[in-house]
């Protein structure tokens, strides 16, 4: 799979920020389609540490149907709680995300107007070494997705995403990144465990609306 994405974050104090991402994500390369989202989220920073986010993220899943090509709406509202600390200029990151999912349903190869409604849990620990005064960043992590409404089912075991990649710092606001993502995910309509490998590139930028003190 390759996965293609553009984040944006604008912070507007020492608390708040705006958190934007837009992605494309197709498989075997480029020959198939796979998703298409826009996501954001509002952002308030507590302290140093813990910063908590809440938002809506609009996706179009691909679904081949006898060669046919089905692009079905998933809308997710989302939260997430984040706590980072550093030690000796190593940055751990553990994330908590609830998610929402309202997921169009496909009968006889068509899409119809009913939704399945499924919240999912999400927790990602991560850990990012910098090298070269932050010109490159090495990280790596894994996150595991579960859906707590399927406890006793096949269906609660989601999938794992085990990541490690680079970012490459292009100026003060930019970064490149590239990753490799290992992704093992279950379809319990086929039970059916796919292993999936994605290359990952993403481009990163940060923007401060703060009025700078003593500027004209």
């Amino acid at each position: 799979m390759l996965w293609e994405g553009y984040y944006n974050t604008i912070s507007f104090n020492k608390h708040w920020s705006l958190l934007s991402d837009a992605q494309v994500r197709t498989k075997d390369w480029t020959r198939q389609w796979s998703q298409m989202l826009v996501r954001s989220g509002v952002n308030y920073k507590i302290n140093d540490h813990i910063s908590l986010t809440g938002g809506f993220a609009f996706f179009k899943n691909a679904q081949y149907a006898n060669k046919e090509l089905l692009l079905k709406n998933e809308w997710r509202p989302w939260q997430e709680l984040s706590y980072q600390v550093k030690s000796n200029k190593i940055s751990f990151l553990q994330r908590l995300r609830t998610e929402q999912r309202f997921l169009q349903q496909v009968t006889d190869n068509h899409k119809t107007h009913d939704y399945q409604y499924i919240f999912r849990l999400r927790y990602r620990l991560e850990f990012q070494i910098p090298f070269q005064e932050n010109k490159f960043v090495f990280l790596a992590g894994n996150e595991v997705l579960v859906n707590p409404g399927y406890l006793n089912n096949s269906l609660f075991f989601d999938q794992n995403r085990t990541f490690a990649g680079i970012n490459l710092k292009l100026d003060r606001n930019t970064a490149l990144q590239f990753q490799y993502v290992k992704i093992l995910q279950w379809h319990s309509n086929t039970s059916v465990l796919d292993d999936q490998n994605v290359a990952r590139i993403n481009l990163l930028q940060q923007f401060n609306s703060r009025k700078r003190h003593g500027s004209k």
